[in-house]
């Protein structure tokens, strides 16, 4: 089904974050009650799906945005700057490309006119690009490609990237990596807050029409 009001907008994103809260709850309880010969096995498996759900929300979130912000009937011009960069994604990369400024002439050319025409923003999970890394650098970029706010989180940059990423990485690559169930519910618990603050800020840029430029002229 097409994301084409707010309210179904917001029911998507608690819906996507209801169900994968579900399982990480289900998998805390699950390390927290077996065996202790057991437990570093399950916590390791549990660093990979924590992983997978920051990923995983932090692109689909992203991508319905876009995919509402895409049917609301808009032109470029009236998105603002970081999401009309989105949408004109395509043409800045063939003009960063070209060294000629003969292209660089034409792509402004090309620019002013699509300025005028409808926005067309690619919404596939393909065009929110997390570098099947999720590292806080890259959060940022993708906050920042949406016009929403990542500094709100920066006290959390180095558990996202030396605790969460570092860890999914080492092990994914068969690298020895004894998780505590303690540390595992740190994370987990500073994960779902930043989910949720994302949550809430797509819901709220919605709501506002934050997407929109406030002085949609044409440069």
């Amino acid at each position: 089904m097409s994301i084409r009001s707010v309210d179904e907008l917001g029911s998507h994103l608690i819906e996507e974050l209801k169900w994968r809260s579900a399982e990480l709850d289900t998998w805390e309880g699950l390390a927290s009650s077996c065996r202790h010969h057991q437990r570093t096995g399950v916590l390791r498996a549990g660093v990979a799906l924590l992983y997978a759900h920051w990923e995983g929300y932090i692109k689909e979130a992203a991508r319905a945005y876009l995919e509402y912000i895409s049917l609301q009937g808009l032109r470029v011009g009236d998105l603002r700057d970081e999401l009309a960069a989105v949408a004109l994604r395509t043409m800045l990369g063939s003009g960063e490309q070209s060294k000629r400024s003969s292209d660089h002439t034409s792509i402004v050319s090309a620019l002013r006119t699509e300025l005028q025409r409808k926005a067309h923003i690619s919404h596939e999970r393909s065009m929110i690009r997390t570098r099947s890394n999720l590292k806080f650098d890259v959060f940022e970029d993708i906050m920042h490609s949406i016009g929403c706010d990542s500094s709100r989180h920066e006290l959390q940059r180095a558990m996202i990237n030396n605790r969460l990423v570092k860890s999914r990485n080492d092990i994914a690559h068969g690298r020895r990596l004894v998780i505590e169930v303690e540390d595992w519910i740190d994370m987990r618990t500073r994960v779902g807050a930043i989910l949720k603050d994302v949550r809430d800020q797509i819901r709220v840029a919605a709501e506002t029409q934050a997407y929109k430029r406030a002085d949609p002229e044409i440069f």
